[in-house]
């Protein structure tokens, strides 16, 4: 990209970061004497007609959904406009880091957070998901490099590249679109299922474990790895990371990142509020966080069942981050409906299936779960990567994860209501320099 000086009436100082729609500088607005931040895109510069035509899409949607929002942890935008083939974004100047530069172990600084400075940041980030769900607006890429900290370690949710407006008609986008940054996706993102609000609950889930534990609940050897632990894979109570952790946290954290959304929090501000009753020591009771455990099949075995004997039980195995069943690719895919109170289903265990051997750059058959079968004409989510690929190092977008179909009991309706990388801000962290 040729060096910008000028843009409409705001003048570019220095390149504050780089990201996956584009470039972002430090500018000044001179009409208003004001430092801003400003994020652009040189369309003419993409070849391809048709990611052109994305990349400009998600542009003007960023543009279009932050607008509307007005609130203390939403970077705010000022304006945008477009100049030569040049889109620009005009956003406020956050002085301070991204959160993700505290999770990162290769940065030269770190701060460490108490658990009180931890739930309040949480907290704040939920206000804002709330407030942009109310507005009827879904993020979709909740990710700490989406977190900006200021000098106060005041939370400012920015890039909404991705975001999707609720009120949009359901056939504007294309079904079996997968959108977001791979760690942090839900697992109805993963297998390009429809995505309401409780998808942006689990990533910030996401965020609340790694602020608690310094670990990401969901790690693997390359993208399809990682993808199938977050569709199949147990959650460790963040209290066997880390013993101080008290039990009513681990109930919060384990309902957000439940496999089912109807299983997760209803609302962010459900979730703000039982993380704020957990850190003041309140009771959280199990039943009003989690749904009865459910039998799912351990991971590298196959289960044979007699009348009378019941199936192995994992000792994470609750539904809050159980096996999700996913219907085959012609039944309409839907998440189970709730039991019916005291109704106990069969627990049938998946059937040993031989597995055909996959392409170049899929897993082993024996490296896949239990019951997993490959497809004999896979279609990845992503063009292929290496097996030791970054997953976090570029955004998705394709069709969903091919996964088949796991048996689960549906389970019984959580208390409450339904409700259905780019760096913005100064190098500068909170409370220190880089070194």
């Amino acid at each position: 990209m040729n060096e910008l000086k000028q843009l409409g009436r705001y003048q570019l100082l220095r390149v504050l970061g780089r990201g996956a729609m584009g470039l972002v500088y430090e500018g000044v607005d001179p009409k208003l004497n004001r430092r801003v931040a400003i994020k652009v895109i040189q369309m003419s510069r993409i070849d391809d007609p048709a990611l052109r035509a994305e990349y400009a899409s998600r542009f003007i949607t960023e543009a279009q959904a932050v607008a509307r929002l007005n609130h203390p942890n939403i970077v705010t935008v000022y304006d945008f406009g477009e100049e030569g083939g040049v889109a620009y974004l005009v956003m406020e100047l956050i002085a301070g880091e991204e959160l993700g530069s505290y999770f990162d172990d290769s940065q030269m600084f770190s701060l460490d957070f108490t658990l009180e400075d931890s739930v309040r940041m949480t907290c704040e980030l939920l206000e804002a998901l709330d407030y942009a769900h109310q507005q009827g607006i879904i993020h979709r890429d909740i990710k700490p490099a989406n977190v900006m900290l200021t000098a106060q370690l005041r939370v400012k949710l920015t890039d909404f590249g991705v975001a999707r407006m609720q009120d949009v008609e359901a056939n504007h986008t294309q079904a079996g679109t997968m959108v977001g940054t791979p760690s942090y996706m839900s697992p109805e993102q993963i297998m390009g299922q429809p995505v309401g609000p409780r998808a942006d609950i689990f990533a910030a889930g996401i965020i609340l474990y790694q602020f608690l534990t310094g670990e990401r609940p969901f790690k693997g050897q390359g993208l399809f790895a990682l993808q199938q632990q977050i569709v199949y894979g147990q959650v460790a109570p963040p209290s066997v990371l880390s013993p101080s952790i008290r039990p009513a946290l681990d109930r919060v954290v384990l309902r957000a990142l439940a496999k089912r959304p109807d299983d997760r929090y209803p609302s962010a501000r459900a979730f703000r509020d039982d993380l704020q009753r957990a850190l003041s020591g309140d009771v959280i009771n199990p039943a009003d966080t989690l749904p009865p455990p459910v039998r799912v099949p351990q991971p590298g075995a196959h289960y044979t069942t007699s009348p009378g004997r019941p199936a192995p039980v994992h000792p994470y195995a609750h539904a809050a981050h159980a096996t999700v069943l996913v219907p085959g690719p012609s039944s309409g895919a839907r998440w189970p409906a709730p039991a019916q109170p005291g109704h106990v289903p069969p627990q049938p265990m998946p059937p040993a299936i031989p597995q055909p051997q996959p392409p170049h750059g899929w897993p082993a058959p024996a490296d896949m779960p239990s019951g997993l079968v490959m497809p004999s004409q896979p279609r990845p989510a992503l063009a292929p990567l290496p097996d030791d690929a970054d997953p976090d190092a570029t955004h998705v977008s394709g069709t969903g994860l091919p996964v088949p179909p796991l048996p689960l009991p549906p389970s019984p309706q959580q208390p409450g209501g339904d409700a259905d990388s780019t760096v913005v801000g100064a190098t500068t962290p909170p409370g220190g320099t880089r070194r």
